[in-house]
This record gives structure tokens, C-alpha cells and sequence, in this order.
């Protein structure tokens, strides 16, 4: 048979083809599957991420972030304006040189540091009649065993250090360290700066005060951190009714103290005859008294 009779015989076997059928049907594939979640699986998801990124353990506690502002302010200059009652005093403070100042308006008492000595102005009529003398004192820590803390013997216990905030700023700052109860209190914010207000409590120990001296008092209070984590303004109320209000600002500041003169100087520290420290942080600028001058209007920290 050849091939042309071949090509016959198969076109006349498939004329009477039913309708519909198909000698050589195309292969059809499935479509392949995919597993897509729903949107409320992706929701849970997503939630459930947002829950553990939350968890207390992933974040800062309140105490460490008002320890790391009180370490951030130790490290830079600033102003300062405290308010206790009706009386106020305004100052300025280099931690890193050691030095500063703080003064009462109306100039009714001022103190000063220098290194290690802090000289505070007395006024005592009995003694000296109207002349200004200076008391200096060692701001040292170290002390002899059994005596009594510079706090105590100012009557108060070494936590309520905070009430002495006329004398010594920077040293009510370091009290937040043993700060209690320390918690997120809201948002804060001030001239030029926004932040964070943390509560705490201050609990009193056992005072080792003299006999007779004033015993110890808890607090209670507020600090406020700006978004840089330096100390903005601290409020502290004591058991006893008392309330010291401070605002820090200004940082960066250059302060520059001198030393009172030697013969306003009326006593020294235990074992230090000499004569009072020199004058450091740099060379007094009397063009520049915005830092150091305790007598001009006060001006309340603000940047």
C-alpha cells in the first residue's frame, strides 16, 4: 500500500467523528495550590509581635533611666535655680572641674566650691559683728570611723541630703541613686525641651546623728529628663511639709569661682592648715559674670 492510499483511508475513517471528540485532546493542568493566611491570622501575628517586643524585660526600668540622668548631668556644666518656700538661690555648677556656686537672692548666703573645699558665707554678729566671714569645709566623703556625716551634723539623715540642696546641688542630684518606688510619671517639657517625669520616693534610714539633732524625714517627688537624658527639674516634698523645687538648664555654661579672701576665712578643714584652695576651672573673666556674678536678677535655667 502506498503512502497516498494510506492518507486516504484515514481521512474517511475520521469524517463520521462525533461532535465534541478530540483525536489528540491537549493536556490540562491543575492549578497548583497556594497558601495564603487571612488577614486575621496576619493581624494575630502581628500583634503577638508587638506584645513580646513590649514585654518589662525589654525595656529600661524607670531606675536606670534616672541613674543614667543624674550620670549624663554629672558630666556637663549648668545653671540653676532652687526655690524652697519664699527663698530662692540661683547658681552654677561644673561637675567635670569640680567648681561652682550658689547664692540666696538678696545675698543673705551663698556657697562655693572649689575641689575638695566648700566655702559657706556665715553671718554671726556675736562673733564678728557685721563682717562677712566663710566657714570652708572638706566635700570630701572619707571620714573617721564613728563620726558623724556632714549631713547628720547639719541635721539630717544622709538620704534627706536632698533638703541641703542650698549648700550642695550636685549632691542632691547623686540622692536619686537610692531613690525608691521609682516610676514613669508622663511627659514632661520646658523651654526648648520636651521629655520624661519619673515619681520615686526617698525612704529614711536609720539616722546617725548626734543625740538631740533633728531626726530623719522620707520624701516623695518627681524628676524630670529631657529627650538628651539630663535632669530638667527635680520637685521633692518632704513628711515634714517642706518642698524644694529645682530647675536645671543652661548646659554648657562656663562657670569660673574664686576662692573668698584669706582673711574672710575662718576655719580649715581637719589636717589642712593651709591656706585655701587656689582658684581652678580656668581664669577669671570679669567681662563674663552671667555664670559666676550672685548678685544680678535671677534667671531661671531654660535651655
Amino acid at each position: 500500500m502506498d503512502e497516498n492510499h494510506l492518507r486516504t483511508l484515514l481521512v474517511r475513517a475520521t469524517e463520521d467523528r462525533p461532535a465534541g471528540i478530540d483525536p489528540m485532546p491537549s493536556i490540562t493542568r491543575r492549578p497548583r495550590r497556594v497558601l495564603v493566611p487571612s488577614l486575621a491570622a496576619l493581624g494575630v501575628a502581628a500583634l503577638a509581635s508587638v506584645v513580646v517586643t513590649a514585654l518589662p524585660g525589654s525595656q529600661v526600668s524607670a531606675q536606670a533611666q534616672v541613674t543614667a540622668a543624674v550620670d549624663t548631668t554629672s558630666r556637663q556644666s549648668y545653671r540653676v535655680h532652687l526655690q524652697e518656700g519664699d527663698r530662692t538661690w540661683d547658681g552654677a555648677v561644673d561637675p567635670t572641674q569640680g567648681v561652682g556656686f550658689i547664692a540666696e537672692t538678696g545675698g543673705a548666703s551663698e556657697t562655693r566650691f572649689l575641689g575638695d573645699l566648700m566655702y559657706i558665707k556665715r553671718r554671726d554678729e556675736a562673733k564678728w559683728g557685721d563682717q562677712v566671714k566663710w566657714e570652708v569645709q572638706s566635700r570630701r566623703a572619707e571620714q573617721k570611723p564613728g563620726a558623724p556625716t556632714p549631713a547628720a551634723q547639719a541635721g539630717f539623715a544622709p538620704q534627706d541630703l536632698v533638703k541641703l540642696a542650698p549648700l550642695d546641688p550636685q549632691a542632691a542630684l547623686q540622692q536619686l541613686r537610692s531613690a525608691t518606688d521609682v516610676h514613669e510619671d508622663g511627659a514632661a517639657s520646658g523651654t526648648g525641651w520636651t521629655g520624661q517625669r519619673f515619681g520615686f520616693s526617698l525612704t529614711p534610714a536609720p539616722s546617725d546623728a548626734p543625740e538631740g539633732a533633728r531626726a530623719p524625714v522620707g520624701a516623695s517627688g518627681t524628676v524630670e529628663v529631657d529627650d538628651q537624658g539630663r535632669v530638667r527639674r527635680l520637685d521633692v516634698t518632704f513628711d515634714d511639709g517642706a518642698r524644694d523645687v529645682m530647675e536645671i538648664g543652661d548646659y554648657g555654661t562656663p562657670v569660673t569661682v574664686t576662692a573668698p579672701p584669706a582673711d574672710q576665712v575662718v576655719s580649715q578643714p581637719a589636717g589642712d592648715p593651709g591656706p585655701p584652695a587656689k582658684p581652678t576651672g580656668g581664669p577669671e573673666r570679669p567681662e563674663d559674670k552671667t555664670a559666676r556674678d550672685p548678685h544680678e536678677p535671677a534667671k531661671t535655667p531654660n535651655s
